[in-house]
């Protein structure tokens, strides 16, 4: 006879696509704990009084300051809206300011954020493969474990992202709007993302109204709730900071504040490698290189892998760093024109009505379509990981992509074991058994 506990007999009730959430969100919380105190500062004495200074990964150098001052009741870094920051700043208050006060909040939603993509894909295509692929692929993304991992604004940012889009394919569009309005208020740039699902709307729409007004009628309550209550929402939590923090006499100054500000963020090309990036030499003669969004998804010249963090360790001949933060790509990435050209024919081929084809084909075109225009037109500086709000739509698409024949699985089954090596190869911080068994293979470490 087997008696099954209370919790073990409820995990087993459930459906596939929620126990793979459960399991992502323990498996990546349990990496990001294990590696959350490194790099850890040095401990300085000041004034008689002992600080932590350095270990930062990359902006936290900047945002770390920056909640401190919050925590001191100044208010800084205006450029950005600050929910992020004030979860970073919530943490820090719980946890110290150090490694674990840092990065807390950003590794739990961050986490969390990929365990909502189970629930994402599986209502949109109710399949296994795809929902589990579409899973994997951003779980093992270098790139995005590294972001959501440290204190930036991005993993608050994609788990009310993420979290606002399953709602919206839910059709709960009160409560969407609210929580993508708090995504926004995380990370401006996440209004590219809620772009995409609406016109989601209008295409899938489209499928089944033809006459304008119909389709007008239709969407026009969704694109109202969406607008006016996520923007709601995001002034209001604008006007709560600048009146605690006295900060600006209005969320509209404010605003106005962080659309000036990065407008005026432009690069001068004095080289260039166009389409896919430009040298900028700076007033001190430092000579920037400036990728630009085609280099993010090129397999013939991609970008060169951004050092965040990189510690190195000698021993004789041996050279290896046992911390290695990377700004790098993941290989699938490098398929995001072929799911781009799939999606586009798919959904023109069916006029909206292959819905997880016109998901992906919009959500590509609206969260990664616009660093064309900022980076080549308005030549303002964009940054690699800008493109990881798209990665969920490459994830999916690929998994449709080659779901067909025998041929197709096994390159997605070769593609997925290659994103496996690539993880493993790029985890941030290394024991001295991972590092031996890179050596052993003679793979960079």
């Amino acid at each position: 006879m087997t008696i099954q506990l209370p919790v073990i007999k409820h995990f087993n009730m459930l459906m596939f696509h929620q126990k793979l959430a459960i399991a992502v969100f323990i498996i990546l919380l349990g990496l990001r704990f294990m590696i959350i105190n490194s790099p850890y500062p040095e401990v300085v004495e000041v004034d008689g009084e002992k600080k932590l200074e350095g270990g930062m990964v990359f902006d936290e150098a900047h945002y770390i300051p920056a909640v401190r001052s919050l925590l001191k009741g100044e208010s800084v870094n205006h450029e950005h809206p600050p929910l992020s920051k004030l979860l970073i700043a919530l943490s820090m208050m719980l946890f110290g300011d150090n490694p674990l006060g840092w990065r807390f909040f950003p590794s739990v939603l961050s986490s969390a954020a990929v365990a909502l993509l189970p629930l994402i894909a599986w209502r949109l295509t109710q399949n296994r493969s795809h929902t589990f692929f579409t899973t994997f692929f951003i779980a093992t993304d270098v790139m995005f474990f590294n972001i959501g991992t440290i204190a930036m604004l991005d993993g608050p940012a994609f788990f009310f992202l993420f979290l606002g889009t399953y709602l919206y394919l839910r059709r709960q569009y009160l409560p969407a709007a609210a929580v993508l309005g708090a995504a926004v208020l995380s990370k401006t740039s996440m209004a590219f993302n809620i772009a995409a699902l609406l016109l989601f709307s209008l295409i899938t729409i489209y499928n089944h109204r033809r006459k304008i007004a119909e389709i007008i009628a239709e969407w026009s309550p969704i694109f109202e709730k969406m607008v006016i209550v996520g923007l709601a929402v995001f002034l209001a939590g604008l006007a709560a900071y600048d009146f605690y923090y006295r900060a600006f006499n209005s969320p509209f100054a404010h605003l106005d504040y962080i659309l000036n500000y990065h407008s005026q963020l432009r690069y001068n090309c004095s080289e260039y490698e166009l389409p896919l990036r430009c040298t900028v030499v700076e007033n001190d003669g430092r000579r920037v290189t400036v990728d630009l969004p085609l280099s993010w998804i090129s397999p013939i010249s991609p970008f060169a892998a951004a050092p965040y963090f990189l510690v190195t360790a000698t021993a004789g001949e041996r050279t290896w760093h046992p911390i290695a933060y990377y700004g790098i790509y993941s290989p699938y990435w490098w398929t995001t024109v072929l799911v781009l050209v799939f999606s586009l024919y798919y959904t023109f081929k069916t006029r909206g009505g292959d819905t997880v084809q016109t998901f992906v084909f919009t959500w590509i075109l609206a969260s990664y379509g616009p660093y064309f225009i900022i980076g080549h037109l308005l030549q303002r500086w964009v940054y690699t990981f800008y493109f990881l709000p798209t990665l969920p739509a490459v994830a999916l698409g690929l998994s449709t992509v080659l779901s067909g024949d025998r041929f197709s699985r096994a390159v997605l089954y070769g593609v997925a074991l290659v994103q496996l090596a690539w993880f493993f190869i790029y985890f941030p911080v290394k024991s001295d058994t991972h590092i031996h068994i890179l050596e052993l293979l003679n793979l960079p470490r």
